[in-house]
């Protein structure tokens, strides 16, 4: 097992190594907004265009994986985000974006998903989360259509848990990884990102790997014997109680895999 790695939730800065921590903003004119669906959408990026038109929601139409929504001031559908580590088979999301000629844009995952979703696994063989899957959709579109945005960063912020303030995304890869995490305040939402990569000969039996992720000992997940698979779930939070420290262990046989957690809570 490597060195276990401690983290008290709030004191991490910027997306770093193995970890980073997301300030969630509230967006006061996407709820307010009477064309984004604001009952539906759960964790979401979103910043504010240096311009757009209704030619831009034109040119939008052809980009889009599917379309949702469609009206006079805005377009929703969703955009294909693809997953893929070293030469392994990729993988595909598809987070919704909402594109508005109030000069908003947001990619959102739907209330019902995982908010770990936004692990974007792509590049982190480099040991490092270099981006989101949310801000990769708004960076895909705004390429595609020329449109531009001057602030440094998108904002975050939880449409279905609005007095969360804070995320911690965490990753780990590996046939033996884990951390100790401090959690402050409440916690909404506790959810994970997990692969698992290819088999190898034993004999003459080819075995998949099998994952399993433990928090505190008590298994959270077991996946089957399964290649190049992936699987987002939900962690019990009932097991992962504030201000004290837990444990989150997994492992994985053969070639082995990963593991993100994603945590969405408002801190004291």
């Amino acid at each position: 097992m490597n060195k276990i790695k401690y983290y008290l939730v709030g004191s991490i800065i910027g997306f770093v190594v193995f970890g980073g921590i997301i300030f969630l903003a509230k967006s006061a004119e996407a709820e307010t907004s009477t064309t984004f669906p604001v009952d539906e959408a759960g964790i979401a990026a979103y910043v504010k265009l240096d311009s757009v038109d209704i030619t831009d929601l034109t040119e939008a139409l052809n980009f889009y994986y599917s379309i949702e929504k469609q009206g006079e001031t805005y377009v929703i559908g969703t955009v294909k985000i693809t997953h893929q580590l070293g030469n392994w088979p990729y993988w595909s999301d598809y987070p919704h974006v909402y594109i508005g000629l109030d000069g908003w844009i947001v990619a959102y995952y739907s209330k019902d998903q995982e908010a770990s979703r936004i692990m974007q696994w792509k590049g982190y063989e480099k040991g490092k989360i270099e981006t989101t899957t949310l801000k990769e959709a708004i960076d895909y579109m705004c390429g595609k259509i020329g449109v531009t945005y001057s602030t440094p960063d998108v904002k975050y912020y939880d449409f279905e848990f609005p007095d969360a303030n804070k995320l911690t995304l965490i990753a780990e890869t590996g046939n033996d990884n884990s951390f100790s995490v401090t959690i402050p305040g409440t916690l909404y939402e506790g959810s994970y990102s997990a692969y698992t990569g290819g088999g190898q000969y034993h004999t003459w039996t080819y075995r998949c790997p099998v994952l399993d992720l433990f928090v505190d000992g008590l298994s959270m997940f077991l996946s089957p014997e399964k290649c190049w698979a992936r699987y987002y779930g939900y962690y019990d939070i009932s097991y992962l109680a504030t201000n004290i420290p837990h444990l989150i262990h997994f492992t994985c046989s053969e070639k082995g895999g990963g593991v993100a957690t994603v945590l969405i809570y408002k801190s004291q």
